[in-house]
């Protein structure tokens, strides 16, 4: 049977109507179950994600500023990246540590002995893999202090956010879910912020290796040993477990608040999210059982279902 013109563009229409239903179908599903994690959640939420494949933007009170967690130690980790990119100082460079330098909270370097030395580049891995508290505030004055990361912030346009002090030690940063999903824009588009191609990489090299996964992570196929079970060739059957994902993430919480930053790439697109919770139900302790930490999972799988498959 011969086709004619005719038939062939009412095909096309077809579908392409076809197709235009099915995102249209695809983003309300998106935004009403995300609308009912959102009634459903003990506490309250503030979420940025863009699709950067499709350009689709999810935007729920999210530049609302409040203090910040471990995940705006992203800030200074970009700060840091800069910084080594332009040779302003050697990342094999030691630091000597001491009795000064220890605060509370996460992270093994309170517990090293003074005078012991540890490198830059470690304190950079330290910070985000464990989230170290010491080799945070080592790495913000390494950098120049407050000044030197609001600086940086205000040059790529995050003008929200203000650092405020050390972690640990009074107040710290104050910054909104846009802004943190800005961060993680950074190491997906560079070059649109001005921000040097090999920075970016070290600063994705360094997140790679992030050991908290009860949250964004945690339903992903994903895991801190990803690259392990991807290259080892012992561990070959296990490769299509993780589907080829990348991501680059970073969380914190206190009683009461979880935040997370994350850029994830799939073979499907690339995205990122902004997301802080605040007035979280602090009843539960700060582990998977918390309110803050089963939404951020629930976040992640959720982005993840429409966006990363």
């Amino acid at each position: 049977m011969k086709i004619t013109p005719v038939k062939i563009s009412i095909l096309a229409l077809f579908i392409l109507l076809l197709s235009c239903t099915t995102k249209v179908k695809e983003n309300f599903s998106l935004d009403s179950q995300l609308k009912e994690l959102i009634e459903n959640f003990d506490g309250h939420a503030h979420v940025y994600a863009e699709n950067l494949t499709t350009g689709q933007v999810i935007d729920i009170e999210a530049s609302s500023i409040h203090n910040a967690a471990s995940e705006a130690k992203i800030y200074i980790l970009l700060t840091y990246a800069e910084q080594v990119n332009s040779g302003a100082f050697d990342p094999t460079s030691l630091i000597t540590l001491t009795e000064e330098d220890k605060v509370l909270g996460s992270g093994v370097l309170r517990f090293e002995y003074p005078g012991n030395q540890v490198s830059l580049s470690f304190v950079a891995y330290l910070m985000m893999s464990i989230s170290d508290n010491v080799a945070t505030n080592i790495l913000l004055r390494e950098v120049g202090g407050i000044e030197a990361v609001d600086n940086f912030l205000k040059k790529v346009g995050i003008n929200d956010t203000k650092v405020q002090g050390e972690v640990f030690r009074g107040d710290w940063i104050s910054t909104s879910a846009k802004s943190l999903a800005t961060a993680a824009q950074i190491l997906a588009r560079p070059e649109k912020y001005g921000y040097p191609t090999k920075a970016a990489d070290l600063c994705k090299s360094i997140m790679l290796k992030h050991y908290e996964d009860n949250g964004l992570a945690r339903h992903l196929p994903w895991s801190p040993f990803v690259e392990e079970v991807t290259t080892m060739e012992a561990f070959e059957k296990y490769k299509p477990i993780y589907a080829g994902i990348e991501l680059y993430g970073k969380a914190g919480y206190t009683p009461g608040y979880r935040g997370d930053v994350a850029y994830i790439k799939t073979s499907k697109s690339e995205y990122v999210i902004g997301l802080k919770c605040t007035n979280v139900d602090d009843s539960k302790p700060l582990n998977s059982t918390n309110a803050g930490f089963e939404f951020s999972a629930a976040i992640g799988k959720l982005f993840y279902n429409y966006w990363g498959k």
